[in-house]
């Protein structure tokens, strides 16, 4: 099977049609400055692209699922944490909520007791890379491949099932995430709003940006680990009551995709 157009390969094969042109139409200097402003131009939508999930510039990114129903997945990356993670989950059970966490192996080998009670309690474990490196964009297939492939089988041992879904750290994309996933079987997941949790804001105020973007199908992310554990389960609490007003209900991710 070929591979998928995807709108970066459209973009690269657009610049390059643009940089032909250029070539055979300007002449002298302003050759060179419609050359430097057309790779700035496509570097910009490049790095863009990266950055925002949204724009599935490299392949099929989940950030929202096309439903009638008012439902929204409610999910969590970095954890499983040793504080954190507990008083989130004793919270969702308290509310008779189901959420979808994004793990880090190496955390899932650290904690697997608290994996299983994450799976018994009716959560879904995901993979979210096996050490999020901060340099992992910059992975090479090769670890990539390693790196994922490691992380799907200790989930899978803790668990009791490989995951189906992948987030890459903090969102970032590129060419070797879609292809090292589509090896795998994992679609990537990215996400309607984002807390910014991590900040030392107030919950209103984390609440109030994932609320700006609800929406049926909305995918909210969130974090059970670097984060205060009060903050986490004020910010939790206040979210959870919130969409009860607005008549809406929390389902994991997988659900969410059954719904479509």
């Amino acid at each position: 099977m070929p591979p998928r157009l995807t709108r970066y390969r459209m973009l690269l094969g657009a610049t390059l049609v643009a940089a032909v042109l250029i070539f055979i139409l300007v002449h002298g200097a302003a050759s060179f400055w419609c050359l430097a402003v057309l790779c700035s131009l496509a570097g910009t939508a490049i790095g863009l692209g990266v950055s925002f999930p949204q724009w599935q510039m490299f392949g099929k990114n989940i950030c929202a699922v096309p439903v009638k129903r008012r439902i929204v997945a409610l999910t969590f990356d970095d954890g499983p944490d040793a504080e954190n993670t507990p008083a989130l989950l004793a919270l969702l059970k308290e509310r008779e909520i189901h959420a979808t966490f994004f793990c880090i192996g190496n955390r899932v080998v650290e904690q697997p007791e608290l994996v299983k009670r994450m799976v018994a309690e009716g959560h879904k474990i995901e993979n979210h890379t096996f050490q999020h490196s901060p340099v992992t964009n910059l992975f090479s297939v090769r670890r990539l491949q390693a790196d994922l492939a490691r992380a799907q089988a200790e989930i899978q041992r803790c668990a009791g099932r490989a995951p189906e879904f992948f987030r890459p750290p903090v969102g970032l994309t590129n060419p070797r995430i879609f292809r090292v996933t589509g090896d795998l079987g994992l679609k990537v997941v990215g996400y309607t709003a984002r807390g910014l949790d991590r900040r030392a804001d107030a919950p209103e105020i984390i609440v109030d940006r994932l609320l700006r973007k609800l929406q049926p199908g909305a995918i909210f992310l969130l974090h059970d680990a670097g984060v205060p554990r009060e903050r986490l389960l004020a910010v939790v609490t206040l979210l959870l009551d919130k969409l009860e007003i607005e008549g809406y209900q929390c389902v994991r991710l997988d659900e969410l995709m059954a719904e479509k």
